[in-house]
């Protein structure tokens, strides 16, 4: 019975590596039962992406590289490992706010795959912000800044596992209602302590930076809910994408000014 147990939770992190990552992953036929956990595995892919851009921040400290190639570098990790999975997402919902549309025709934008121009524009903002925050975390040097960095790709998608779970859903088809239908209230708990371990542990590197942060999760997820709800009437695949992306912008801007300061 354990082994059977052990085996269902193996394959719905295979299945959440499959999805989230293009990590390489066995290959089997995937079932409902392998999916029904697939979102509590997700803050496990930032974990990696993580422990990549702390292990790469080591490598830096022994070559001499430009500023623009160690920031590229850093931008590199979590697109290859997602594979820019939810910057599309992020693309869509951009897409969408600037259609000043109903509701429901901006869910249709959604689901559309051609790329608008005011996704590419936001994207390009997105890009120039990141980069400049990043280049001064670089350029700072503190290795616990860059820990605490490293902790936010696991922090947001947790918050995005749990508010995919937690808020109410904009349609009854697509992925996300695919992956959340057999969730039960057991997925909700694990996805807020998955949260709570995140914070904790920023808190534990600096208690002042772990209290920042922890109220910039907090707005930004209240600033998300009124988002989904005013424009979408709900939260979607594409707009847990959209949490995602900026709230792991919100993380490295917050940290980069912070560092001026303590």
């Amino acid at each position: 019975m354990e082994s059977g147990a052990n085996m269902k939770i193996v394959k719905n992190i295979i299945v959440a590596f499959s999805l989230y990552s293009q990590i390489p992953m066995p290959r089997f036929q995937w079932t409902e039962e392998d999916r029904k956990h697939n979102l509590v595995f997700l803050p496990w892919v930032g974990a990696v992406i993580g422990a990549f851009t702390l292990g790469l921040y080591y490598v830096l400290q022994w070559i001499e590289a430009p500023l623009v190639g160690e920031t590229a570098l850093f931008a590199l990790v979590p697109l290859l490992i997602t594979g820019g999975f939810h910057v599309d997402g992020y693309m869509d919902v951009q897409d969408a706010l600037k259609s000043y549309r109903s509701p429901e025709e901006k869910l249709e934008i959604l689901k559309d795959p051609h790329i608008g121009a005011f996704a590419v524009i936001r994207l390009l903002m997105y890009s120039l912000i990141w980069g400049a925050a990043m280049s001064v975390l670089i350029r700072c040097g503190r290795m616990n800044l860059i820990s605490i960095y490293s902790c936010t790709f696991f922090i947001a998608r947790a918050g995005a596992a749990l508010t995919s779970l937690s808020f109410i859903h904009a349609k009854k088809t697509g992925m996300l209602h695919m992956e959340t239908e057999k969730s039960t209230s057991v997925d909700r708990v694990v996805s807020a302590l998955e949260l709570m371990v995140g914070l904790v542990l920023i808190c534990l590197v600096h208690r002042f930076i772990g209290f920042v942060i922890i109220v910039v999760t907090v707005l930004h997820c209240l600033y998300y809910r009124w988002l989904c709800y005013r424009n979408f009437g709900g939260v979607t695949g594409d707009t847990a994408g959209f949490y995602i992306v900026t709230l792991e912008e919100v993380f490295l801007v917050t940290i980069a000014v912070l560092s001026y300061f303590i």
